[in-house]
Parts: C-alpha cells; sequence; structure tokens
C-alpha cells in the first residue's frame, strides 16, 4: 500500500482516479489546485504524486519542480489532456524536467493502475524504468 496524492482541479477526474487507487489498497489524499497540493506536501509526505499540469493558482510543471525540492523521494506522474490548445508537448516537457511517468487524458482505470504500479515498483527495485 503507498500514500498517494492526487492533484487535478477536475472534481469528477479526482473522484475517479481516488476511488480506483482506494479501490487497489492504497492511501489516498486530493486536492483541487496546485497550492493545496504543496499545502499538502507540507504537512505529510507521499510515496507518489499525481497531477495534473493545466490548473489555476500553481501549475502541474511548477508544482512538480516544488515537490522535487520539498520531497525528492516522492515520484511523480504528470496527466494532461493538452489544455485549450490540446498542446501534446506539455507532457514531453514534463518528462523532461524529471516525471517518473506521463499519461495523456483520457486514459482509463486499468491503464493508470498499470503505470501506478510501475512507477511504485521502481521504488522497491523490483520492475525496471518503462522507457
Amino acid at each position: 500500500m503507498a500514500r498517494i496524492l492526487i492533484i487535478d482541479d477536475d472534481e469528477t477526474i479526482r473522484v475517479v482516479l481516488v476511488r480506483t487507487l482506494a479501490n487497489a489498497g492504497h492511501s489516498v489524499e486530493q486536492a483541487g489546485d496546485g497550492k493545496a497540493g504543496l499545502r499538502a506536501l507540507e504537512r505529510e509526505s507521499f510515496d507518489l504524486v499525481v497531477t495534473d499540469i493545466v490548473m489555476p493558482e500553481t501549475e502541474g510543471l511548477e508544482l512538480m519542480m516544488r515537490v522535487r525540492e520539498r520531497r525528492p523521494e516522492s515520484k511523480i506522474i504528470v496527466m494532461s489532456g493538452g489544455g485549450r490548445l490540446r498542446d501534446p508537448g506539455y507532457l514531453k516537457t514534463a518528462r523532461l524536467m524529471g516525471a517518473d511517468e506521463v499519461l495523456a487524458k483520457p486514459f482509463g482505470g486499468a491503464e493508470f493502475l498499470v503505470v501506478v504500479e510501475s512507477v511504485l515498483a521502481r521504488d522497491r527495485g523490483d520492475a525496471p524504468p518503462a522507457g
């Protein structure tokens, strides 16, 4: 069981991801924007942070950099639908900036769990990085 923080301004996505992870046995917290996510990271550590890129307050790429500074042990999955312009470059940028994995929206629950488990397994040393 891992401690996971989901950060997304879309409540429907948060609810679905939290439910998916909880059903898989993980302990999950959620935040509706980057600032709330950073406050959660100040209170406690998480094994994994899953964040959207395009959000009000603090954008996902900035949040990712701050997670790396404050909680370098946390793994990070960045997800995006590309924002208003549907630009796939966001995810490429996130990968270059150090995201452990990226996911393009929309994605299914099974795909999400495979990516989460793969990233978490890297910590335990029992799975190679996806590449």
